[in-house]
């Protein structure tokens, strides 16, 4: 399906404060300044600051919460950029708003939006608005992942949808008929508009343009590439650089300039490790050693924390208890980007790094038995932020 932006709701402006987060770059146990980015890659997204700790400031019990909030989540519309569904390219069910069932739904929801609400604008602004990275702007970007990766595409699209207009140029997002969802409680909406998708395609005013194409969670054979790993790997062997495949949803205007990637949650810890090794191996250490100018700009973005109730916070099946598929505020570790931060070396086998402090935010999961993705708006902003930044 073709998305004209022309063709939307007439957008409003948001008025959003801006967070300077306090960021450390890290390479070799080493930590170092801002102006070593460019020979370090490894960006550490330090979420806690300026913001209220989720964990200390709301209970589980969600008792420090006004009874009465329903009134000022309303006003929320008028603050950000897009909320409760107001952006054609949302998905309901990571929209905690439009799923809101009880008091508890309403106060993960204000403090999603809290935080989302104090940190996009300055992203946008410095890499489209600034007139030092005009250049920089005409970028392809190549976004391959599960739904996590998805996330962060819906936050670029819709924030630059909503807080801007006449950014987005041009979109195509193939909604499916028939959403296959396993939990009707996040099912409210059950095929197209705002259902699922899988390829998704936008570009931007000025030539950027960023392709989203799944290679695992629920998909169909033609818009997904479960194979992608394989592809990217035969290229970077044989060519030195790495396609866009034929399964993006719209043509691409030139080569992968950018490649953003993320193995996702829909494999166990060993073989986890085995596609990010692959990855390693078979593609990124080809293209960095043949150092040709061709090579796309690598950024790997750690899986974000879940936050279930098992011994380790990370969804072991849908036979478990009641209980057991409930969020937690806290746990004491991410076992996934335990694995990544042990592999992947900014500067010697990847590019970028981006990681962030993401332990103690259980509170603002969608629920309802997804302890693996945020809500939306809210902390998935934060980091396409910091990712819209980095592809600069």
């Amino acid at each position: 399906m073709t998305r004209n932006a022309s063709c939307y709701i007439t957008k409003r402006r948001a008025f959003v404060s801006i967070i300077t987060f306090s960021i450390a770059y890290i390479y070799n146990d080493h930590v170092i300044s801002i102006h070593s980015i460019l020979e370090s890659g490894s960006t550490i997204l330090n979420l806690q600051n300026g913001n209220p700790n989720p964990t200390s400031t709301f209970t589980s019990s969600f008792g420090e919460i006004p009874n009465k909030i329903s009134g000022q989540l309303n006003s929320f519309a008028n603050q950000v950029g897009y909320f409760n569904l107001s952006c054609p390219f949302e998905m309901s069910k990571t929209s905690c708003a439009f799923l809101e069932y009880s008091e508890e739904d309403r106060a993960r929801t204000r403090i999603s939006s809290e935080y989302y609400k104090s940190v996009i604008r300055n992203a946008f602004d410095s890499t489209f608005f600034s007139g030092s990275n005009n250049q920089n702007t005409a970028k392809r970007v190549f976004m391959t992942g599960d739904s996590l990766t998805r996330q962060l595409f819906i936050s670029l699209v819709c924030n630059a949808f909503t807080l801007y207009d006449g950014l987005v140029e041009h979109t195509e997002i193939n909604w499916k008929e028939v959403d296959p969802c396993r939990n009707p409680s996040l099912c409210k909406i059950k095929g197209g508009e705002h259902g699922t998708f899988d390829a998704a395609s936008v570009k931007f005013r000025g030539g950027m343009e960023v392709h989203f194409v799944p290679h695992k969670g629920f998909k169909d054979k033609g818009t997904a590439e479960v194979h992608v790993l394989e592809r990217l790997a035969a290229e970077a062997s044989n060519m030195g650089r790495v396609t866009f495949g034929k399964r993006t949803a719209m043509q691409p205007g030139g080569p992968v300039d950018v490649l953003v990637y993320n193995v996702g949650i829909h494999f166990g810890m060993d073989e986890f490790r085995d596609k990010l090794e692959y990855f390693v191996n078979k593609v990124t250490i080809p293209l960095i050693r043949k150092n040709l100018s061709a090579r796309p700009r690598i950024i790997y973005f750690t899986t974000p924390t879940q936050h279930f109730n098992t011994s380790d916070g990370t969804f072991q099946g849908w036979r478990g208890s009641e209980w057991s598929l409930k969020c937690v505020d806290e746990v004491e570790s991410n076992p996934r980007a335990d694995i990544e931060k042990k592999i992947l070396a900014p500067g010697v086998n990847i590019d970028v790094l981006l990681d962030y402090d993401d332990l103690n935010f259980g509170m603002m999961h969608v629920g309802k038995h997804d302890c693996a993705h945020y809500c939306m708006p809210g902390l998935p902003d934060t980091v396409a932020a910091k990712l819209l930044d980095l592809m600069k």
